[in-house]
């Protein structure tokens, strides 16, 4: 029997320098650019398509915005496979900002072979949107085509301050990281230097990445950050994923080290279901990083959260905050590509997939008070697998009946947690917890192409458990002093 998902329980109460040949750049403001006929991509949204159909034929010489240091790295760029078409080109750009704060756009034509063609295999595009608390709007776009590539920084909705300059040009740093790790060999999902921006001066971070091949999106990733709330979204070839981290209750937040732990127990869920479920072991770890990112650092929520606990007694709010997991809630769902491992049998697909989530809620009492805090976390896994009959051996399914010796295996799992805090006249009244999991394995035998045995294995287990803790006599500093905002 396999085993199940593992609840999530919480104790109760417990620069590229090289010169390129052939390369002409031409540089132009923001506002001389023409778009060529609209480029739609399959699986491009709207601000990487727009992008894409930037040409850099379509770029007039009749103004100087930017640097020629900026129009070297990009035809250095261009004698790189587009897997480093960017490299140190989203730096450069926020750099530049500080120089040129009203925008500038630039482009620079492709090599051309001794057959006079140009050099490219894929597309690529790029797309940082910055919105300030002031209302001005930034737009850094990249675009790398046939034609060559295309680099344009947009401002709107007014000036820009030296603060604002300063901020956006902060994010140099974590936009080209961010950049470098999409373009590695084994991609990697590097965003933490765009999580914890300048509240106080930017609203919001939007980046869109895209890599095409004949008309397809083949790599995207969308990520937004703001003060509320963090999504990212990715897919590729093998693997797609979506994550969304809600930052609008900071007084849920519990300690750096209560976070540690219960990510770990998130993690450690992930990598037990990932073993049973004969996950791809790169794609998960990809989401995995992705996921950890998104929820181990909440920069100035957290301040918010330790001034929250300042304004009640705070070992009382301790006590109460301990029996959730301390991290913000949070969805998170991937899916691995299909694969038709057995040609013999093409309709019996390798597939994994796995959600999970936390939810946070809290009712008040008719004056006004907390009465309730209820938090959820569920799971839930479905898979598909094949596996040789001979333990450790490597499986080589064919067209040929001789080779199909083998089981394939259907698994499907849900898991639920919930922890109900109750309070009466501003007392922690009671803590009750509750657990749910149920499963089924399902396993057909085949022996040279014919069906041996088939087995279905169900596990189901419910559990609740209740604490009393009037006694502990644990009361707020102040009625409806506890508040997740």
């Amino acid at each position: 029997m396999t085993g199940q998902i593992g609840s999530i329980g919480f104790s109760v109460p417990s620069v590229v320098t090289n010169n390129p040949a052939r390369v002409k750049p031409t540089v132009a403001s923001a506002a001389v650019i023409q778009a060529s006929t609209r480029v739609t991509l399959s699986g491009a949204n709207d601000s990487i398509s727009a992008i894409y159909s930037m040409s850099a034929q379509k770029l007039r010489a009749n103004a100087v915005g930017a640097s020629s240091q900026l129009s070297m790295l990009m035809g250095a760029s261009l004698t790189q496979p587009t897997s480093v078409s960017f490299q140190g080109l989203g730096k450069a750009l926020l750099a530049a900002l500080k120089d040129n704060p009203k925008g500038f756009s630039l482009a620079v034509a492709a090599p051309t072979t001794a057959e006079g063609n140009a050099v490219q295999d894929k597309n690529s595009a790029v797309a940082l949107n910055i919105e300030t608390q002031s209302g001005v709007k930034v737009s850094v776009s990249l675009s790398r085509q046939a034609e060559g590539l295309v680099a344009e920084v947009q401002t709107s909705g007014g000036d820009l301050t030296d603060d604002e300059i300063t901020a956006i040009s902060g994010l140099a740093d974590g936009f080209q990281s961010a950049l470098d790790g999409l373009s590695q060999q084994q991609s990697a999902i590097k965003i933490n230097g765009l999580l914890n921006v300048d509240s106080k001066v930017l609203k919001f971070v939007d980046l869109s990445t895209d890599v095409s091949e004949a008309g397809s999106s083949v790599q995207s990733l969308r990520f937004q950050s703001d003060s509320t709330q963090r999504t990212l979204s990715y897919k590729d070839s093998n693997a797609s994923f979506d994550l969304s981290t809600d930052l609008s209750r900071p007084g849920a937040l519990g300690s750096k080290s209560q976070q540690a732990q219960a990510l770990s127990a998130y993690e450690k869920q992930l990598d037990s279901a990932s073993s049973r479920g004969h996950a791809n072991k790169a794609q998960v770890a990809l989401f995995k990083s992705a996921f950890h990112a998104l929820n181990s650092d909440y920069g100035a929520n957290e301040t918010k959260a330790n001034a929250t606990k300042q304004a009640i007694t705070v070992t009382e709010m301790d006590k109460a905050r301990s029996h959730l997991s301390g991290l913000a809630d949070f969805t998170a769902s991937f899916r691995q590509a299909d694969v038709s491992s057995n040609p013999y049998m093409p309709e019996e697909n390798d597939t994994f997939a796995y959600d999970f989530s936390q939810t946070t809620r809290a009712s008040n009492d008719s004056k006004g008070d907390l009465s309730k805090l209820v938090q959820n976390s569920r799971a839930s896994l479905k898979a598909s697998y094949h596996e040789s009959l001979i333990p450790g051996a490597k499986l080589e399914l064919t067209g040929l009946k001789s080779s199909q010796n083998y089981t394939y295996h259907m698994i499907s799992e849900e898991s639920s947690t919930q922890t109900s805090l109750d309070f009466k006249k501003g007392r922690l009244a009671s803590v009750e917890t509750s657990s749910a999991i149920h499963s089924s394995e399902y396993v057909q035998t085949y022996l040279a192409a014919r069906l041996m045995n088939e087995k279905r294995t169900p596990y189901d287990q419910e559990e609740t458990k209740k604490v009393d803790l009037l006694a502990d006599n644990i009361r707020l500093k102040s009625p409806g002093a506890l508040s997740l905002k």
